[in-house]
């Protein structure tokens, strides 16, 4: 698996050369990014860092009360951190928090950081391959495995659906994996053991709940990856019809932090008979795209990684297949204005401008479509040179995304980016 270096930083350009310096030096380190404290414990659930590199002063938590908390939780105590200092309080992180490897005055030399990566991750202990450490493991059952540095999550997806096969397609992040089970290539839902990961922002509210169902709900859950509402529509707790689209949805989001989690390792299982609690649970109607989608839209835009968000002033264009590909998916009112007003000239400024929606709801866009393999983007530097010849025609491309854009939305439900 790659190793992670978590950057939390309120600078974005600070982590953009942060990013530049790993990607020169070093093949298998992914940099994942926080803007805040909070989000960087957020980040914690949903993979675990080899190395923090902190600045110690945030919008919202000052770097000492995030050194306390790191060293005070057993899942992050032993997470080295390296602590950027603008005010001569350097000696006081060091003294004070045992996870402190080491305190870097500004402005920093890039030769100096690259030092300490180096030393800090090479100290960093090696694992098998993730699949190898799970209990009852039988090599026999997995029909294939790989890596989303050489395959993407949406190609694994392609792979479990075109080949219908039925088992457990399991994503390696953090220390439990995120399992999508699937019934002769269609999606059923995706879990977790991961309580914590599988209920954050959950939009659900139990408060009519009984707090000893709720608690036996969650150690299920942590030890069968049995997703809680399930659980409790077992108990009387959500009728069958909510119980079955909350799951779904909440399978979506969970699968979603995979999409910012660096790369990751993955492994289809084949399954000659489903857990009790995935059994009867039908499958969902979507196809793999559509299920891509529907998961990319609860990615938020602070949980991006810094090459994930593209200079405002490139443009975005259409792949070849994205012409055909954009006219099967269900768009949603924002997504289909945006998909009609891309022509591969104009900026993702202007298009944003034109179409009236925020910079960063264009970004999140220009994000899933390229998860889905729609556009390519183009970035400002390299904008002026000569446009490469046999695409489509940009008039025959809009025309395409329109139709497909008043069908998908006549069809479907108006829901916001």
């Amino acid at each position: 698996m790659s190793q992670k270096i978590l950057v939390i930083d309120d600078s974005l350009a600070a982590s953009k050369l942060t990013e530049s310096l790993v990607a020169q030096n070093f093949s298998a380190v992914d940099v994942l990014l926080a803007q805040r404290g909070s989000d960087a414990f957020d980040r914690f659930q949903v993979a675990q860092p080899d190395l923090i590199l902190l600045n110690e002063a945030l919008p919202d938590m000052d770097g000492e009360a995030i050194c306390f908390r790191l060293l005070n939780e057993p899942s992050t105590a032993k997470v080295p951190v390296i602590v950027m200092t603008s005010n001569g309080r350097g000696k006081t992180f060091e003294d004070r928090y045992a996870n402190v490897v080491k305190v870097l005055p500004k402005p920093i030399a890039p030769e100096a950081l690259l030092e300490i990566f180096t030393s800090t991750l090479s100290k960093a202990r090696g694992t098998s391959h993730p699949a190898r450490q799970m209990l009852f493991y039988d090599a026999s059952r997995a029909v294939f495995s790989g890596h989303t540095g050489f395959f993407s999550l949406r190609s694994a997806l392609h792979m479990a659906h075109g080949d219908k096969l039925t088992g457990v397609l399991r994503f390696f992040v953090n220390r439990y994996p995120i399992e999508l089970f699937v019934l002769k290539g269609q999606f059923l839902f995706a879990t977790t053991r991961n309580f914590q990961l599988y209920c954050r922002e959950s939009p659900v509210i139990l408060p009519a709940t009984n707090l000893g169902t709720l608690v036996e709900a969650q150690i299920t859950q942590n030890a069968t990856g049995c997703p809680a509402f399930l659980f409790l529509s077992l108990r009387g707790g959500f009728p069958h019809e909510d119980v079955v689209q909350i799951t779904r949805e909440h399978g979506q989001r969970v699968f979603s932090s995979l999409w910012t989690a660096g790369r990751i390792s993955f492994e289809f299982e084949d399954l000659q008979q489903f857990p009790d609690y995935a059994r009867n649970f039908p499958p969902s109607p979507e196809d793999p795209d559509n299920w891509t989608l529907a998961s990319l839209r609860h990615v938020k835009f602070e949980s991006l990684m810094a090459h994930q968000r593209p200079d405002s002033n490139g443009s975005p264009a259409y792949t070849r297949k994205g012409y055909e590909l954009i006219q099967t998916l269900k768009l949603n009112e924002v997504e289909a204005r945006f998909a009609t007003a891309v022509n591969g000239a104009e900026s993702l400024q202007t298009i944003a401008k034109k179409i009236n929606v925020p910079l960063n709801d264009a970004l999140l866009i220009v994000f899933r479509f390229q998860a889905l393999e729609i556009i390519d983007y183009w970035s400002s530097s390299i904008l002026s040179l000569p446009s490469p010849t046999g695409g489509a025609p940009a008039s025959s491309a809009t025309s395409a995304i329109s139709a497909a854009a008043t069908a998908t939305t006549a069809s479907t439900a108006v829901a916001h980016s």
